[in-house]
């Protein structure tokens, strides 16, 4: 008997045998990588800076805030400020480069403080930047629109108390000629301004920090400008006194009132703040900050008011109208303090 046929029909039925396993095999590893295929992740549609998965459910944003700041400024004392209220004085108060009516014999001080303390208000707008098209999606990143208001209360710059020296060269009698009052000058100033701003906040905190009510830290510089008002107010106070000059023997006094002020007058302004947000229930929060404004600018003063010397009832011998502009350059820094209630929106 042959044996090609027996080995033929071996090695046939072997390779049914490996055939059939093979399949076996390969089959259920295609189904469940097909079955693996198949199986969707979320998928992710980048529109209109939200996120939105298949199911049209909006990615956790971070909230936007509407902040309501009330605190005080503490205005710097400014010397060249306090220089030009000086040189004023000396000009249209006591005229000590004028021929008549020149003054003399008066000490003025200085009487601005290291610092003066300003009632504040801000109101503010955070809008975190994932919320803006136009803008990279930071999230630790906001834009800050805000609006400052300060208001400085009437303030003491120059005084002058005791003998005021005045010379007249051109006096009906010589007894009119030098005379001495007593009295006071003062100067006082006051201004009021607000301030649209534009800035960026970056906030900081982590999943320890949030257990601390909500706890972070906030950063900030904006810049922006100032519409400000104000006003220096000059006075010159003395005492009547009775000189005996035959006919013209009389009560005389000398007087005098100008005022200085300028109005919108823009400054450039620079803010830097460094805060922190901690919630008290709700959407309700409270942030806790500290501030410093730059400004400069130029203060238009306009000039009206009057120097006049009067004998008896209010009877002029001589007056002039003090009149004018007045330019004046300003650079000043403002520290600052707010609380403020934030609310998520």
């Amino acid at each position: 008997m042959s044996l090609s046929p027996l080995i033929g029909r071996l090695i046939h039925s072997a390779g049914g045998v490996l055939l059939t396993m093979l399949l076996c095999f390969v089959l259920p590893v295609s189904a469940a990588k097909k079955d693996e295929t198949m199986v969707s992740q979320p998928v992710v549609m980048q529109g209109e800076k939200s996120a939105v998965d298949e199911k049209g459910t909006k990615a956790n944003l971070r909230p936007s805030y509407f902040n309501v700041y009330l605190g005080s400024q503490m205005l710097l004392a400014d010397a060249t400020g306090a220089a030009a209220a000086r040189s004023f004085t000396n000009a249209h108060m006591l005229r000590s480069d004028e021929v008549i009516y020149k003054g003399s014999g008066a000490t003025i001080s200085d009487a601005t403080g290291q610092f003066t303390f300003a009632p504040a208000i801000r109101l503010e707008w955070e809008l975190p930047f994932e919320r803006v098209r136009i803008l990279p999606s930071w999230r630790i990143f906001s834009l800050l629109m805000s609006f400052d208001g300060a208001y400085s209360p009437e303030k003491s710059v120059l005084s002058s108390s005791g003998n005021f020296r005045y010379q007249n060269a051109q006096a009906q009698h010589v007894a009119l000629t030098d005379l001495t009052y007593t009295g006071t000058l003062t100067a006082t100033e006051r201004h009021y301004g607000l301030s649209p701003m534009l800035g960026v906040q970056i906030e900081l905190t982590n999943a320890t920090m949030q257990g601390w009510r909500g706890f972070s830290i906030l950063m900030r510089v904006a810049g922006g400008v100032t519409l400000q008002t104000g006003q220096r107010s000059f006075e010159l106070a003395l005492n009547p006194q009775y000189v005996s000059a035959g006919s013209y023997s009389d009560n005389y006094v000398i007087k005098s009132s100008v005022t200085q002020a300028y109005s919108m007058a823009f400054l450039a302004v620079g803010r830097a703040d460094l805060g922190v947000r901690f919630k008290l229930s709700g959407s309700l929060h409270m942030i806790i900050l500290g501030s410093a404004t730059f400004s400069y600018g130029i203060l238009p003063y306009d000039n009206y008011g009057i120097f006049q010397e009067q004998a008896g009832q209010n009877k002029n011998i001589y007056q002039k109208v003090v009149s004018g502009t007045a330019d004046q350059e300003y650079m000043g820094i403002a520290p600052a303090f707010f609380l403020a209630l934030s609310t998520a929106i």
